[in-house]
């Protein structure tokens, strides 16, 4: 519990890397800011809403290997907000070849991946649809936020940013060259997804799959998780990386066709009409090579960076990015807790 005289620090972003790394902060008993651009929280942990349904159209699931992620999910798989999802996950070739994926334990927000955002930033202070465009070295070492609106948050004894790289990059360029630099480096993956909906089920084999294939990645039956409707049959549809980086810029409503068209050739679906076919861009998707987490840590100016491109693509990789990087922030600071 921090207390009202703990320094006090500031996290931009509120997706899994930054929730994870404000409770971990709070835990140390420091207090703990949240700025977030978006209306929600979670990132790339999100549900989209088309009228009635709803579509995991970011991650699409998390796996659990690391002891502290288990044991902040134990209250959330107790509550019924997580999930396990036991899918039939299969490796898909370009010419329908199916081939059984790997196993592994995969759990999911309920009713949709957004609550995994909403409960773990349940105890946070977070200030919503704020986009903050600078942060500044006060002359007495403390931190300001710089909002687009022009207001200006802080003094804070210390900043994490948990930004994709480029956005990172760009927040640092003057308060910490050195950190901008090594995020300058990272090159960010995009990726289209494309949300579709048939009012009859497609009567596949599989709920999962890893295609390889030079336009879609991944497909999943999001009617198969728990706590989804049955009907219609929504599917979320993850476009290849290079694919999407060379489709960047096309219109979306061509881009969701030549997803769907592509899905149901390499599936062997049925000619089906889908009642939704939305597509979404995720310009900064994930990192094509990761980056090690104590490269991203400015001790002397007490600024780190933090998110999933630093650990990986995974949500799990996120999580752990902001737990450690509160972990070293935290002891430089100095909580109630160290």
């Amino acid at each position: 519990m921090a207390s009202s005289t703990a320094p006090a620090i500031a996290v931009i972003g509120a997706g899994i890397a930054g929730l994870s790394a404000a409770a971990r902060l709070r835990e140390l008993g420091l207090q703990v800011r949240v700025m977030e651009k978006s209306r929600g929280l979670g990132g790339r942990s999100a549900t989209r809403r088309i009228g009635r349904l709803g579509f995991d159209h970011g991650a699409q699931y998390l796996t659990v290997r690391e002891p502290a992620l288990e044991k902040a999910l134990a209250p959330l798989i107790q509550r019924g907000v997580v999930a396990r999802w036991e899918p039939r996950v299969v490796r898909l070739a370009s010419d329908g070849t199916r081939t059984p994926g790997k196993e592994a334990e995969r759990f999911v927000g309920v009713p949709g991946m957004s609550m995994l955002g909403r409960s773990l930033g349940g105890q946070s202070t977070v200030t919503l649809g704020t986009q903050i465009t600078g942060v500044a070295l006060r002359s007495d070492g403390t931190w300001t936020l710089l909002a687009q609106h022009g207001a200006g948050y802080g003094p804070f004894a210390g900043v994490i940013v948990t930004c994709p790289a480029p956005q990172a990059a760009d927040l640092l360029k003057n308060a910490s060259p050195d950190l901008a630099r090594a995020c300058e480096s990272v090159e960010m993956l995009p990726c289209w997804a494309t949300m579709v909906a048939f009012e009859s089920p497609l009567g596949l084999d599989f709920d999962g799959a890893f295609v390889e294939d030079e336009v879609l990645a991944w497909v999943a039956n999001e009617s198969t998780k728990p706590g989804r409707r049955v009907r219609p049959e929504c599917w979320t549809l993850h476009a290849a990386s290079d694919w999407s980086r060379d489709r960047l810029e096309d219109d979306p409503d061509l881009i969701s066709r030549e997803m769907l068209q592509r899905f149901l050739e390499i599936a062997g679906a049925p000619a089906a009409e889908p009642t939704t076919c939305v597509a979404h861009r995720w310009r900064f998707a994930r990192s094509a090579e990761p980056v090690a987490q104590g490269n991203l840590l400015d001790a002397a100016r007490r600024v780190g960076v933090a998110g999933d491109w630093t650990h990986g693509d995974r949500l799990e990789g996120a999580f752990m990015s902001g737990l450690r990087m509160a972990e070293e922030l935290g002891g430089l600071v100095g909580g109630a807790g160290n």
